[in-house]
C-alpha cells in the first residue's frame, strides 16, 4: 500500500490495512485522551470549526493546502485540554481528528479512488482481552467495526470538502502569514507561524464572490476563524 511509505499524520506511529485474518482477536476499548497529550495542534474540518471556535482557536496551517487547525497549547509537544489522568477537560468539544483515531482510510495507491481501512496497530485502544470485537466468530466485521468504518467514510469526505474550501480560499487571495501581538505580564509576545484570513483582503472582495462564499457556507467558517483567533492572548495567559 503506498501511504505506507508517506509520511504519517499526526498521532499515528505505524499503519497497517485491517484485515480478518491478522486482526480476529483485535478488540478495541476506550483508552482515554492520553495519546493526544502531547499534540498541540489537532487537524479540523470545516463543519467542526463553528463549534471548535467556541473553545479553541482556529487557524489554518503555514503549508499548503493551509489546512485548519485547532490550537490546543502554544507549547511544543504540550496539549493543554488533557489531565494527567488522559482525560479531556470536561465540556470541550472533542475533534473528530481525535475521535477517529486509531483507525484511518488509506488509498490502496496513488491516484486510486479505492481506499481500505486501516489502523494504528500500536495503539493504546486496541487489546486482544479487553473492549469490543471488531470482528465476529464468522470473520464478518461486528457492528463496532461498522461505525468506525462509516465514521472514517464520512471524515474523510468532510476532509476533501475543507481541502476544497482551503483551495478556494487561496485563489482568492484571503489566507496569508499571520501573526498576533500582546502584552502578558508586562512582557511583549508574539505568536506566530500560521495562516490567517486577512481581513483587509476579505472586506475587499466584489460582492458576488462573497455571495459566493456565503451560498457555499464559507462565511461562517471565516467569521468563526476570525473571532476564535482572538483567543489566542487567553490562551497563552492560562499556559502561564
Amino acid at each position: 500500500m503506498s501511504a505506507s511509505a508517506a509520511v504519517l499524520p499526526p498521532l499515528y506511529t505505524a499503519i497497517e490495512p485491517l484485515t480478518a485474518e491478522r486482526h480476529a482477536a483485535l478488540r478495541v476499548r476506550d483508552a482515554g485522551f492520553g495519546y493526544a497529550g502531547k499534540l498541540s495542534a489537532v487537524p479540523v474540518a470545516a463543519e467542526e470549526i463553528a463549534i471548535a471556535s467556541r473553545f479553541y482557536p482556529i487557524v489554518f496551517a503555514a503549508q499548503a493546502p493551509h489546512m485548519p487547525v485547532a490550537i490546543m497549547g502554544l507549547k511544543p509537544d504540550h496539549n493543554m485540554h488533557v489531565d494527567a489522568d488522559g482525560k479531556w477537560v470536561d465540556g470541550r468539544y472533542v475533534p473528530a481528528y481525535l475521535r477517529r483515531f486509531p483507525f484511518l482510510l488509506v488509498r490502496v495507491r496513488e491516484g486510486s479512488d479505492e481506499m481500505a481501512l486501516c489502523i494504528d496497530p500500536k495503539a493504546p485502544q486496541f487489546s486482544d482481552t479487553e473492549g469490543e470485537a471488531l470482528f465476529g466468530a464468522d470473520a464478518k466485521p461486528t457492528p463496532q467495526l461498522d461505525r468506525a468504518f462509516e465514521f472514517c467514510k464520512n471524515m474523510e469526505v468532510a476532509m476533501q470538502k475543507t481541502k476544497a474550501m482551503c483551495d478556494a480560499l487561496a485563489e482568492l487571495g484571503l489566507l496569508h502569514p499571520a501573526a498576533v501581538q500582546f502584552e502578558q505580564a508586562g512582557k511583549p509576545i508574539k505568536i506566530d507561524g500560521f495562516h490567517a484570513i486577512q481581513r483587509e483582503a476579505f472586506q475587499a472582495l466584489p460582492a458576488e464572490k462573497l455571495a459566493d462564499l456565503r451560498n457555499n457556507g464559507v462565511l461562517e467558517v471565516i467569521y468563526a476563524h476570525l473571532l476564535s483567533v482572538a483567543g489566542l492572548p487567553e490562551l497563552a495567559a492560562k499556559m502561564g
